[in-house]
């Protein structure tokens, strides 16, 4: 692997010393989907030292032509095994580790704690919000990208104290109102650039650039090749909300799928899908349906405090929320199925499997 650097090294900003820096910094990428996958491989081949993987979902075929590290023969295998494998291909003097489970309030801080930084490739509004209140908390930087159809935003948050997420965007849009990338499409060329833009980013804070990108959001228009840097203030009641989340002694609760299997099914419980009606009828597990969108709008005095609630839909997003809103609302045994109905699948599926053969 002698010269695998070379060019690097060349380069007056990087140089031998800039490449050891490199070498020694630990990254953490979220979200192995569209922005991850170039973010990844371009930090693997910057040779950036260690480098985490957190996702838990598996290869589709239809995000194939922007997930760049997988091919058609990984469809159904696991993001995070399949990601790290291309980029030990890529480059085997990287470490790769792989954290192949949902990230959520239960886990979020002991996930990022051994890490330098890290990077916000996600497509959920709410664990955008979650990682950086995360960041904050344990004073990580933060770098953040998004796209929308042919445009895309890069920008770097909590960097030497500079401007946090919620400095530029307070609060999360209602759920409903975002759509996702299956619903609008993506431009594979956009992730590509701004997925790109994020390891560059990456670089730039492990080598203390003075060039990083705080206190400005980059606007990208791809179609029409044309940049925009749009600049924001601080807002210190956005750090202390930050804190103020993690700092609470109780923190709402995510139930295994293990757990809930092995401990819950013999309990009294109310079970609630929160997931849409049509989706409540191809699929469910049983209790009542109420969407998210009309959890505010139930008439909660139907239910005693006293009652234990456990809320799921798809992924264990929407049903966080729920649980959270219920807790906030007095109802404190309130659960949700963490990793939602594709955990609890992926569980019986390995239930099935380590069960004796005849």
């Amino acid at each position: 692997m002698q010269g695998y650097y070379q060019s690097h090294q060349q380069l007056d900003f990087i140089g031998l010393t800039g490449q050891q820096k490199i070498s020694e910094a630990k990254v953490l990428v979220i979200g192995a989907g569209g922005l991850g996958c170039p973010c990844l491989l371009q930090l693997a081949t910057c040779g950036v030292g260690t480098i985490g993987i957190a996702d838990f979902d598996t290869v589709s075929l239809s995000n194939l032509h922007r997930q760049t590290l997988y091919n058609f023969n990984d469809a159904g295998k696991s993001k995070v095994k399949t990601a790290s494998q291309s980029l030990l291909a890529h480059n085997p003097q990287v470490q790769v580790k792989e954290h192949d489970f949902l990230v959520d309030e239960t886990n979020v801080l002991q996930l990022i704690r051994d890490y330098d930084m890290i990077v916000d490739g996600t497509d959920n509004f709410l664990v955008r919000y979650l990682i950086n209140d995360a960041c904050v908390f344990l004073n990580k930087p933060l770098v953040y990208g998004a796209i929308y159809k042919t445009e895309g935003q890069v920008a770097v948050f909590n960097y030497q104290n500079s401007p946090t997420l919620r400095c530029l965007f307070p609060e999360p849009p209602p759920e409903n109102t975002i759509q996702s990338c299956a619903e609008i499409g993506a431009y594979n060329i956009t992730t590509g650039i701004i997925g790109t833009m994020m390891a560059g980013e990456v670089i730039k804070i492990i080598l203390k650039s003075d060039t990083v990108f705080t206190g400005k959001l980059i606007y990208v228009a791809v179609l029409e090749g044309k940049n925009t840097r749009l600049s924001y203030q601080e807002n210190p009641d956005s750090r202390t909300i930050s804190i103020n989340r993690f700092s609470k002694k109780e923190l709402p609760v995510a139930i295994a799928p293990k757990d809930f299997q092995d401990n819950f099914q013999h309990k009294n419980f109310q079970l609630i899908d929160v997931r849409n009606d049509d989706d409540h009828e191809d699929f469910n597990i049983g209790g009542l349906n109420i969407p998210l969108s009309k959890i505010s709008r139930f008439p909660l005095d139907t239910f005693s405090p006293d009652d234990t609630f456990i809320f799921y839909c798809q992924q264990g997003i929407r049903s966080h929320q729920a649980a959270e809103f219920f807790r906030q609302a007095g109802f404190s045994n309130s659960f949700s199925l963490q990793g939602g109905l594709s955990g609890y699948k992926n569980q019986l599926s390995l239930f099935a499997q380590n069960q004796p053969k005849n």
